[in-house]
């Protein structure tokens, strides 16, 4: 087959959307498909790759500051023309996207789509030109109206098809398929030296958490659950891995934050960490603190769990679907308190801690790239199959 992947987010951008498809079109790749990849243009980034097209685009000066593409789909056509692409493989209900479904239609292939983001969490990188309980009720009925357009939807969790049911998505076209790990990326990583970088003690237990910093991802709470851990765990420190590109606003903040909360000097902050380099971080980490409400999956989180570092989560949709209590990790209730005594248990209790550990590896094998991508690959054959009769 050969597969066009429409994105409004790639390469150079790091986060979990990047990393899905980056996964993905490595195990399709393995299986034999050819994969396309069709995303914005970012000012100062040349691709080495002649299977990615770029869409013109606009920068945006409204927080993460990601490209705007411009609405031209001649070239793109051309293109999907010229290599003659299958079908095709939307990661957005707009943008991008928004040129795949009229291509799909123009061209008779058909397309699917892969409900990747809860964007109602996101309505804080929209320009506010409405209430927000308006512009949520809004992006979450365009998000419906062009999920219904497509041939098959992608849930990643169970949670998240009852979410898209709810939003008036129709239960027939949704198929429930994670997003892999490459094991081999992961375990390559170099090490990430946190304890020399910050110069942590080696009897020190390390908290860590990876990901995107933006205010969807809760990240207050960790903060002030630490403050709760560092008052009876002295030998502990808080690693916050990750960043956001034109979102360095919010991480000042966190910063701030720390200090008013009298934690900066346990608490470091990394900066934005290249997809190839996380499996370091997991290696060092004692436990996995997770506090997002926003997630679909929770990549991170299986992430966290090939390397059998025990998380500990807030209760939300996608994280239920990953983490089983008391068995890979430990759920807890949205509240600073609530984490910190979650983080305080498998840090005091070793037997828990080893359960746990032991859990998270066993779970992260249903995660692998080889055993999604080839349920992947399925879902395609079937709207093949469906398109030609």
């Amino acid at each position: 087959m050969k597969i066009g992947i429409f994105t409004n987010n790639f390469t150079p951008l790091v986060n979990g959307v990047v990393v899905s498809i980056s996964t993905f079109r490595k195990g399709l790749e393995k299986l034999g498909h050819e994969v396309f990849v069709f995303a914005p243009r970012f000012k100062g980034y040349d691709d080495q790759d002649s299977r990615i097209f770029r869409f013109p685009s606009v920068s945006t000066s409204y927080k993460a500051k990601y490209p705007v593409p411009l609405p031209t789909i001649r070239s793109a056509e051309r293109f999907i023309k010229k290599n003659g692409l299958d079908l095709i493989h939307a990661q957005h209900p707009w943008g991008v996207a928004s040129s795949a479904l009229k291509l799909a239609r123009k061209l008779s292939l058909p397309i699917v789509f892969t409900n990747h983001t809860r964007y109602e969490f996101y309505i804080d990188y929209v320009p506010p030109l409405l209430p927000k309980h308006l512009a949520i009720k809004l992006i979450e009925r365009m998000a419906a109206r062009y999920a219904n357009k497509t041939d098959v939807v992608i849930a990643p969790t169970p949670g998240i098809k009852d979410y898209l049911i709810k939003n008036g998505v129709r239960e027939s076209l949704i198929r429930i398929l994670p997003s892999g790990i490459d094991f081999s990326i992961l375990e390559s990583a170099p090490d990430a030296k946190l304890r020399e970088r910050f110069n942590i003690p080696q009897d020190h237990k390390i908290i860590l958490y990876f990901g995107r910093v933006g205010p969807e991802k809760n990240l207050i709470t960790i903060l002030e659950a630490y403050k709760h851990i560092l008052k009876e765990e002295k030998k502990t420190a808080l690693i916050v891995a990750g960043g956001t590109k034109g979102a360095e606003s919010y991480l000042e903040f966190l910063k701030q934050s720390a200090v008013k909360l009298d934690i900066a000097h346990k608490t470091h902050f990394t900066g934005i960490v290249e997809p190839e380099e996380r499996g370091g971080y997991f290696r060092e980490g004692d436990v996995f603190i997770h506090s997002s409400l926003s997630e679909t999956q929770g990549l991170i989180i299986t992430d966290s769990m090939a390397f059998g570092v025990p998380v500990v989560a807030i209760r939300a949709s996608g994280v239920v679907d990953i983490v089983v209590d008391g068995e890979n990790g430990l759920i807890m209730d949205n509240s600073a308190k609530a984490l910190a005594s979650g983080v305080l248990r498998v840090l005091r209790d070793n037997e828990l801690r080893d359960k746990l550990s032991r859990g998270a590896k066993k779970s992260a094998q249903e995660y692998t790239v080889e055993a999604v991508t080839s349920r992947l690959e399925k879902v395609y054959q079937e709207v093949l199959i469906r398109k030609r009769v």
